[in-house]
């Protein structure tokens, strides 16, 4: 296996928060250390390296990590593999002004998937990645709870009309319209 990126805390002294013991209920400190943990199986294994919060008990001595450990580990695994992170993923959504439900009628991602890769419980495709990055990178954006979107040009909000609109199937095909125009938007510059 060979060592792949770092992901490092933000800037620290060595010295961290502190939080409770799970073992006695103490005060324990933090400690922040470099961890190399495999990933993947086979030839394609990899060691990644990262450097974790350890938690160490004043009066114990118990080492423990735990949930910033675990995010800064999924983050280091998301930059090996190249794909956003769950704060960015989450960051998108919100940039948009969207719950999660809207967002996932907008852009036909399911609403439970959205909620596993922003906590961080999945990682997302190679293929639902480049989705997420043409929302990130894309100005003129629908918005939810219109048929055809509302579009931002040039700071003005325009609404697109969709003639003869009957209802949820013609919402469904308006939105389905509105994501093709804005991938044809970003592809033709």
């Amino acid at each position: 296996m060979e060592p792949d990126r770092t992901a490092t805390p933000p800037e620290n002294d060595g010295a961290g928060s502190e939080c409770a013991c799970f073992e006695c209920g103490a005060t324990a400190d933090t400690r922040w250390r470099e961890h190399v943990f495999p990933y993947g199986a086979g030839a394609s294994a990899v060691e990644l390296n990262v450097t974790l919060p350890v938690r160490v008990c004043r009066s114990c001595g118990f080492e423990f990590l735990d949930h910033e450990a675990e995010t800064l580990q999924h983050e280091a695994v998301c930059a090996h593999l190249g794909v956003l992170t769950p704060k960015e993923i989450r960051g998108i959504r919100r940039r948009h002004g969207m719950s999660r439900a809207e967002f996932s009628r907008v852009t036909g991602l399911g609403e439970a998937t959205l909620n596993r890769w922003e906590n961080a419980i999945l990682i997302q495709n190679a293929a639902n990645d480049r989705c997420l990055r043409l929302w990130r990178s894309n100005e003129k954006r629908p918005r939810a709870g219109t048929p055809g979107g509302v579009t931002t040009t040039g700071g003005r909000n325009t609404k697109t009309r969709v003639e003869g609109f009957r209802g949820k199937d013609d919402l469904k095909a308006a939105e389905l319209a509105s994501r093709r125009k804005v991938v044809e938007e970003i592809e033709n510059g």
